[in-house]
């Protein structure tokens, strides 16, 4: 019998820029990035196993690739047991593509609630607000700025064990003076290249000193 091979069965590329006061790249420190590594994974596996449901048997990892001049290269990937066969070929594709519109769909998760918590802190005032789409939630920043993210983001930004896995991902705020965060989706796909910016405010940087997000608790109930 073929023994079973770990393969890679889906990937997303990810680019992160770190800008500092003047708009240049800021190399991370080595804390930053042992700190940010190990929550930014464990972010992605909580996402992940939402969107599969209970516990897959996939391992999820975030492969750093280089740093080069304050830009990082990362992968999310998802690697599987596989056992060589001609007959489990078309099984095995079409559980790759499972797998990989799982991971796509937890990229989004983790992106958007990086990117709603800066927002969120920089806000005076923000509640959620149920939106007319049952998948996703509205977060209505200072009464006017109204922002649409799935309900898994609301899910993540109640959970107390997820906000402090966002302040070790969000720790280069605070470790190398860090102005503005930048992560880029899809950089190797002209044309679906998308850029989510998180910038640095003294509400952001008090949340990473263990604050509560207070914005979201003084912001008003949720419309039912």
């Amino acid at each position: 019998m073929d023994s079973p091979l770990d393969t890679t069965v889906a990937r997303v590329p990810i680019t992160v820029r770190c800008l500092g006061a003047h708009g240049r790249t800021v190399s991370l420190s080595a804390r930053t990035l042992g700190r940010g590594s190990t929550d930014l994974q464990d972010l992605l596996r909580r996402a992940y196993a939402a969107v599969r449901g209970d516990c897959p048997s996939e391992t999820v990892t975030v492969a750093f690739l280089e740093d080069c001049q304050g830009q990082l290269q990362l992968e999310y990937l998802v690697v599987g047991r596989t056992r060589p066969s001609r007959w489990r070929r078309n099984r095995e594709r079409r559980r790759a593509k499972d797998i990989q519109a799982a991971l796509m769909e937890a990229t989004i998760v983790v992106t958007l609630a990086v990117e709603t918590t800066g927002a969120v802190a920089a806000a005076t005032t923000a509640r959620w607000s149920e939106s007319d789409t049952p998948d996703f939630v509205d977060v209505v920043l200072d009464g006017e700025r109204t922002v649409r993210v799935p309900g898994a983001v609301r899910g993540m930004l109640r959970d107390e064990t997820v906000l402090e896995l966002l302040r070790g991902t969000l720790a280069m705020f605070l470790d190398d003076d860090v102005e503005q965060l930048v992560i880029g989706k899809d950089p190797d796909l002209p044309g679906r290249y998308q850029e989510t910016v998180v910038t640095r405010s003294p509400a952001l940087v008090r949340f990473l000193e263990g604050a509560p997000l207070a914005s979201l608790e003084t912001g008003g109930q949720e419309k039912s």
